[in-house]
């Protein structure tokens, strides 16, 4: 890591902003923001001071060694692994250590090494190594830890939810809400960790519905993903492959408790795709009808409660579908059924 790079890093590790870093330096905030982009670099007499508020030695802050890159991280993982096989763990964890000196600045490093050595560490024998258990969980957690005040947000966010599910385990639930907290709601995980923290707080019916509300999104992902292939396949000219993704996605919705609205929107785009009218007019309206009902979730989201709304804005979706319909020239074939009018009448869609 150059050191324009070690500044930014562990200045914001710190918390620190650059007219906080410059305050304590007795420096312009300009002048730390040129050190950053490598414009200039600090006096040689500031040097000491910013190594010991930067929590450095002089070694790492002017290094000019590139980072490890992320195919050396594998290769040394390969060889802890190995020497931990060979010599025992406690020898692993002196490799790690010196690989850690060699590369202080790698957050990546540590979060790696962190995950290989708690591993490494459960399997130990019990005879002989059980008195290093302690010390070796307090250095896989402070390297968890390290992870998570890491300026890089991909390393951060991955050492919160490790911690975040250590933290559950262990009972320490303030600390877990703290470090879910840190975490966007987009993150893959977040709400299954969520909720295996609020059953440690008793609060089971929440735990419900978070867990109720990531089987109902991966359903509808899986449903998203089988329409994607069926379009492949349909741009390949590939029926067979067509038809057995549209009966997948058809069963497969059924097993996952979603409404025909979505269990049958793959079975639809082949009828379509093949211009038989009958089915997709059938396939449609089962689909515009299961829209105007209220969606049944009491097998498998009965924590789920219905969205305020719910039904106006499904209103509008069922008009929304029959107008794009009226206006798509591939489904003409399917305007020309004679159930076509009856289907517009019954949601008052004047043809």
């Amino acid at each position: 890591m150059m050191l324009n790079d070690v500044i930014r890093t562990r200045r914001q590790a710190l918390g620190l902003t650059q007219e906080g870093l410059a305050e304590r330096l007795g420096v312009s905030a300009p002048a730390v923001n040129k050190w950053e982009k490598a414009i200039h670099y600090p006096d040689i007499t500031l040097l000491p001071a910013l190594a010991r508020v930067l929590g450095v030695d002089l070694n790492t802050l002017l290094s000019f060694q590139e980072d490890i890159t992320e195919r050396e991280i594998g290769l040394f993982l390969n060889q802890v692994y190995e020497t931990a096989g060979t010599e025992g763990v406690a020898a692993a964890f002196s490799l790690a250590r010196d690989k850690l000196r060699e590369f202080p600045n790698s957050d990546l490093l540590a979060y790696s090494l962190a995950g290989l050595l708690e591993g490494l560490a459960l399997m130990a024998p019990d005879a002989g190594e059980q008195g290093d258990q302690a010390a070796w969980t307090e250095e896989i957690d402070a390297l968890y830890e390290r992870g998570a005040a890491s300026a890089d947000p991909k390393v951060r966010e991955w050492a919160c939810t490790t911690l975040a599910g250590r933290c559950i385990g262990r009972g320490e639930l303030d600390r877990a809400q703290a470090l879910l907290g840190q975490l966007s709601d987009t993150h893959r995980g977040k709400r299954t960790l969520t909720a295996a923290l609020r059953r440690k707080e008793g609060r089971t019916g929440e735990a419900w519905e978070l867990l109720e509300r990531e089987l109902m999104d991966q359903a509808h992902g899986i449903q998203t993903t089988l329409l994607h292939l069926l379009e492949l396949a349909l741009e390949e000219e590939d029926r067979g492959r067509a038809r057995i993704l549209s009966n997948t996605a058809c069963q497969a919705g059924a097993i996952l408790g979603l409404m025909d609205y979505a269990a049958l929107s793959a079975p639809f785009q082949l009828a379509v795709a093949e211009q038989d009218g009958p089915a997709a007019l059938d396939l449609l309206a089962r689909m515009l009808h299961s829209l105007a009902l209220p969606w049944d979730t009491g097998r498998l989201y009965p924590h789920i409660p219905p969205k305020e709304g719910e039904q106006d804005s499904r209103r509008t979706l069922i008009r929304a579908i029959l107008d794009e319909t009226a206006r798509d020239p591939d489904c003409a074939f399917l305007r020309a059924e004679p159930g076509w009018p009856e289907l517009l009448a019954r949601y008052q869609i004047q043809n």
